[in-house]
């Protein structure tokens, strides 16, 4: 039986010429397809992003003196000819014993505010001038989309056991003395609430710990400031006393995030340990990612937390690619970002420092600088301050790193990747950008399946970076439908930029599949918490775990015309829906496919649009015969794994009802007569409303209110 409403939007739908969504031709040789959707976007701060930056230490500190350097750097890194940063995690520094002369480096003996003697405390805000200097810059270079963050590296000396800013004698022990938590906390927000009320600098997040759990920071330490805290109750309390004194100046709208541990699997223990009253102070977890691997279990443990989550350091002398000379830096850099922002869901990305060399003959207040790096091989930073040249000397890993920074901005959507993939969509500007790289010594093919997005433009704007070339346009790359067919260059970093776009494809008629008859081959081992019923049961929690030449079947019981498809793969396992198709029967025995799944969707509700018009009885989702040939899927055979499968249209219209509209697309009186005549044979309607009708012929929006809801009665 027809059912009216679904009726109304089957009539109105066949006045509009369908337009099938067909795959491009691939490359000759294999190509790797990635799969994009405007609906499977990253989960931490509903997907949006906030942006990427850098700290300030250690090179604002070394840089600031000079005028001309400082507004080179602001310009190289924030501005809109640089990298477009748009955070800055400036270092309140503790400041050193004065007396002690330990820390070697020309850039990483940072200064504090206070002044200690005799017991007494004074701040002296002319201190840290320098950084202060870049900052300033910086802010003015990146505009309205500048984030500052304060952090904390150590207390003041004073404050510590040791007597030392860089660290206890024990370095796996607390160095900050107990009963100076209130004092820390204190001292870190009277620096913010200064920077925000004396010199206009919004503040935005403040953190009062650096990778605190490790045994790092040791006393007369030649490197840096550092400061341990014992997960748990030290790092809670540090974080509640900070509350509390942010919040007595009125400053408790100021982010405060941790706790900044050097790795996501000491991220997630350090959480894990705080108190609750901790746990509510925190909005924001901040991690470094120097080592571990449970990305996917901080950002569940974010989320099921309900904070936000940043990734807020890393940096490294790591070098990928085959052969890649200069690129081997910019390549692990990429790897990086990649693997991080993709696997952590996170709405930020910032690299340690961007410059960590520095090139001076006189050194610094008596200390040697470190000098030129080789750039072929792997370095710390994106860049070299060639203080004698005045200049800032830019290495490969800085170009590569732009290739994300420039064109992913803050307040797009990112959108769920796999492999060597990162997206971005901007719903306002109907801008998708893509960012691939490409670390073989050899050409290679990729394939960018957007079948899920409502509508793509023609063309993508490329801007590559390679041995030979640096944020280069090298021209447009043609779409094939809704597919981007593209030759990644060797040892390269490149950028797609596609407007035009529109979002989510039109669904607006889902078909209720409870009570349906549901079939399908047996689960793995028979586990009835496995089966193929769990295809329909609308959670994507569940699964059906099925085998080669698996399939799940539903009988709709009328036949149906398709206006889109919904799937989710199995959380973990989504590889293995790399060939997967969607058919569509009218009897259950002969089949025709509606869709292919072409590359590896991230885990989430796909939503698509059938590749050619279909309509049909019965539908399933099914897996070819035999071994994965894709070159991703390691099963020795497709296995058919799919947590949830949706389905949106409306009951079949005859095709002399379809035929009947006319050629202009409008619906007319005669148009409306016929359809209440089919109504009313099929017992659907009794009540004519054709004398309603307009004297023009067509239909109103009152005239279709009043037809539904006869309808529907």
């Amino acid at each position: 039986m027809f059912k009216g409403k679904r009726i109304i939007s089957a009539v109105l739908a066949s006045c509009i010429a369908l337009t099938a969504t067909r795959t491009g031709a691939l490359p000759a040789h294999a190509a790797k397809t990635v799969v994009l959707s405007p609906d499977d976007t990253y989960a931490i701060n509903n997907g949006v992003f906030e942006g990427w930056g850098t700290s300030l230490c250690w090179w604002a500190n070394r840089v600031g003196y000079s005028d001309s350097l400082a507004q080179k750097c602001a310009d190289t890194f924030y501005g809109d000819d640089g990298l477009r940063l748009n955070i800055a995690r400036f270092n309140i520094g503790g400041g050193d014993d004065p007396t002690h002369n330990h820390i070697t480096r020309t850039d990483s003996n940072m200064p504090g505010y206070t002044k200690y003697q005799n017991g007494q405390v004074t701040y002296d805000w002319n201190a840290d001038s320098n950084q202060r200097n870049v900052l300033r810059r910086c802010i003015e270079a990146a505009g309205d989309d500048m984030i500052v963050e304060m952090f904390s590296n150590s207390p003041p000396y004073w404050m510590c056991k040791s007597g030392c800013s860089t660290g206890n004698r024990n370095a796996g022990q607390n160095n900050l003395k107990d009963d100076c938590y209130d004092d820390f906390a204190e001292y870190l927000a009277e620096v913010c609430k200064h920077y925000q009320d004396d010199w206009g600098i919004k503040v935005q997040s403040v953190e009062a710990m650096n990778e605190p759990y490790t045994n790092y920071w040791g006393a007369f330490s030649p490197k840096q400031e550092g400061c341990h805290f014992d997960t748990g109750q030290s790092e809670s309390t540090i974080i509640t006393e900070l509350q509390k004194s942010m919040a007595k100046r009125g400053m408790q709208d100021v982010i405060i995030c941790g706790t900044d541990e050097t790795a996501i699997d000491v991220q997630i223990d350090a959480y894990k340990a705080l108190s609750s009253d901790a746990k509510r102070a925190i909005s924001r977890i901040d991690t470094h990612t120097y080592w571990g691997s449970k990305r996917t279990e901080l950002k569940n443990l974010a989320l099921a937390e309900g904070k936000n989550l940043w990734m807020s350091e890393v940096d490294g002398n790591g070098t990928a690619g085959q052969n890649a000379g200069a690129m081997a830096p910019g390549l692990w850099l990429s790897e990086r970002i990649t693997a991080d922002c993709n696997g952590l869901n996170a709405s930020a990305w910032i690299l340690w420092q961007v410059i960590d060399k520095h090139v001076c003959a006189a050194g610094y207040l008596g200390k040697k600088d470190s000098g030129m790096v080789d750039m072929t091989k792997g370095f710390w930073g994106t860049a070299v301050a060639d203080h004698d040249q005045n200049k800032i000397v830019l290495s490969k890993k800085y170009y590569c790193f732009g290739q994300y920074t420039r064109y992913i901005r803050p307040g797009m959507t990112m959108l769920n990747c796999s492999g060597n993939t990162m997206a971005a969509y901007d719903k306002e500007k109907g801008q998708l950008v893509i960012v691939s790289y490409n670390s073989s010594s050899g050409a290679s093919d990729q394939v960018y399946d957007l079948s899920a997005f409502a509508q793509v433009g023609t063309q993508a704007q490329t801007i590559r970076t390679s041995n030979s070339e640096e944020w280069k346009d090298v021209g447009a790359a043609k779409l094939n439908g809704s597919q981007l067919a593209v030759t990644l260059a060797p040892n390269s970093v490149t950028t797609f930029i596609i407007d035009d776009v529109k979002g989510s494809i039109t669904r607006e008629n889902k078909i209720d599949l409870s009570g349906k008859r549901i079939t399908g081959t047996d689960s793995w081992h028979s586990v009835a918490d496995t089966s193929c019923e769990k295809a329909f049961d609308g959670n994507k929690g569940t699964f059906f775990d099925g085998v080669g030449d698996g399939y799940a079947q539903i009988d709709l019981g009328e036949v149906y015309d398709f206006e889109a498809f919904g799937y989710c793969p199995r959380s973990g396992f989504e590889a293995r829906m790399i060939d997967g198709m969607i058919q569509v029967s009218d009897d259950g025995q002969n089949w025709k496919t509606a869709y292919t799944i072409t590359g590896e969707p991230g885990y989430g509700m796909h939503y698509v649009k059938p590749q050619t018009e279909v309509s049909g009885r019965y539908v399933r989702y099914a897996v070819p015969s035999g071994a994965p040939t894709n070159g991703v899927n390691k099963d020795s055979v497709y296995c058919c794994n799919i947590a949830e499968l949706e389905l949106y249209g409306t009951p079949h219209i005859p095709e002399k009802l379809r035929g009947d509209v006319n050629a202009d697309g409008a619906v007319d009186r005669a148009d409306a007569v016929m359809l209440l005549a089919y109504l009313q044979a099929s017992g659907d309607v009794t009540d004519p409303v054709a004398a309603d009708l307009n004297e023009d012929g067509r239909l109103n929006a009152a005239d279709l209110t009043l037809l539904k809801r006869i309808l529907l009665k």
